[in-house]
């Protein structure tokens, strides 16, 4: 069944969740180094921070690639010197070797991708983060469309230039192109000011800031989006450019 539009998916709290798999290695690598040196550190402070240099990594305002971001991390909290960048560059070997027992998709996830497949309806997924990490974890959850890693491809959402790329993979225009996101921000803003229309999977019970641009349509259930792309859902009527 062929299709005139095609369908772009996130990755984490979309599709599927990683059981934060990079905050565990980062304060296990953490534990580890300061234990070889002698270190006391402030336990309750390196767990607020390893997430604030995460989000800030994914966002592209952390030092350089996600080595060096978790350097400064460890750097802060035991400082420790060549050591600390010798223990920062296991960190994504770590993760990756670690994924298949923190990652899972998200109910319904692997049954709506076969429904796409059997109904022709092309797929992508266009995700912040780090490869092979981002392409593993979609690897686990069968995703068979490509992915793109904002390391990879030298853009972040909500920035035009990522759904650009993701349009020209497609060979769809924008306007009709379904982004499908959990993140108000990063996926339904970036989406709709690019000109692709958003869907904003909202079921972790987040606020959709008024100022930014409205989504097209609502899920709160992945087996939402099939019967809402073939027209066969009220939340249908939403959709647009």
């Amino acid at each position: 069944m062929g299709q005139d539009f095609a369908v772009g998916f996130d990755f984490d709290h979309t599709l599927g969740i990683d059981n934060k798999l990079e905050r565990t290695v980062a304060l296990e690598l953490l534990a580890s180094l300061a234990a070889s040196k002698g270190i006391t550190y402030d336990v309750v402070a390196a767990d607020r921070e390893v997430d604030v240099a995460i989000a800030k990594y994914r966002l592209g305002l952390g030092p350089g690639n996600v080595e060096t971001v978790i350097g400064a991390f460890l750097e802060q909290f035991a400082p420790a010197g060549a050591t600390t960048l010798d223990v920062a560059l296991t960190f994504c070997e770590a993760v990756v070797a670690r994924a298949p027992a923190h990652v899972q998709a998200l109910p319904g996830a692997q049954e709506l991708l076969a429904g796409l497949d059997e109904l022709g309806i092309p797929y992508a997924m266009l995700t912040n983060g780090w490869s092979p990490l981002q392409e593993e974890k979609a690897r686990l959850i069968g995703f068979r469309g490509s992915v793109f890693v904002s390391e990879r491809i030298g853009a972040r959402k909500p920035a035009r230039a990522a759904f650009d790329l993701l349009a020209q993979h497609l060979e769809v225009p924008l306007e009709r192109i379904w982004f499908v996101g959990d993140d108000p921000e990063l996926d339904c803003a970036g989406a709709r000011t690019a000109g692709a229309n958003a869907i904003w999977f909202d079921w972790e019970g987040r606020t959709y800031a008024p100022e930014l641009p409205a989504p097209n349509a609502v899920i709160h259930e992945l087996s939402d989006l099939l019967p809402l792309l073939q027209g066969k859902s009220s939340a249908a009527a939403k959709l647009g450019g």
